[in-house]
């Protein structure tokens, strides 16, 4: 269960809780009930076409965004099922194989081992993929005009870059890009 920690009446930043790393939830793949709370009513936050919401994660020392309609779920500390040598890893979650995606080896860092500290399971085009972080940080909503093209980005699964107000600029994972 999602849990906010503190609401920032006065911005849109959200602190979910991160003691160890990430919130781990259980809900079927097909809905996706993770929002952050109104800072006011408790109740979830009004989706609105001005308004992005992205959940920000870390690979190593890098920080990313991730739109979060493409968010399925937030998991724990996970161990990577290998189903051969030179294989793909993967993760079986309620039965299903996912193929595992590590946001550290993607983005030029050494790669995880044999498990990860936080998993966030994504959409990712046809498929659900495990995207393996070193932590999942928050769920922060964000003006549209703050998300800008990246065309300068080292990063091929990120095509654009978000503006956030602790942060300053991270890329913005395309899901549909990771592979």
């Amino acid at each position: 269960m999602q849990r906010v920690l503190a609401a920032h009446p006065q911005s849109t930043r959200y602190v979910t809780s991160t003691r160890h790393h990430c919130v781990a939830v259980s809900i079927p793949f097909h809905r996706f009930l993770l929002q952050p709370s109104s800072p006011s009513a408790g109740e979830p936050a009004p989706s609105s076409p001005a308004f992005i919401e992205v959940v920000v994660v870390r690979a190593g020392t890098h920080l990313f965004a991730i739109d979060v309609e493409v968010a399925i779920e937030i998991r724990g500390p996970e161990t990577f099922d290998r189903p051969g040598s030179g294989a793909r890893p993967h993760l079986t979650v309620r039965g299903h194989a996912l193929p595992v995606v590590d946001l550290r080896q993607a983005s030029g860092l050494s790669a995880f081992a044999h498990g990860c500290p936080a998993m966030l399971l994504v959409q990712n085009s046809a498929e659900i993929v495990a995207l393996a972080v070193d932590e999942v940080r928050d769920i922060e909503s964000v003006p549209r005009h703050n998300v800008r093209p990246a065309a300068d980005s080292p990063f091929g699964f990120c095509s654009n870059h978000v503006t956030l107000d602790a942060l300053g600029e991270i890329p913005l994972i395309d899901s549909s890009r990771l592979r």
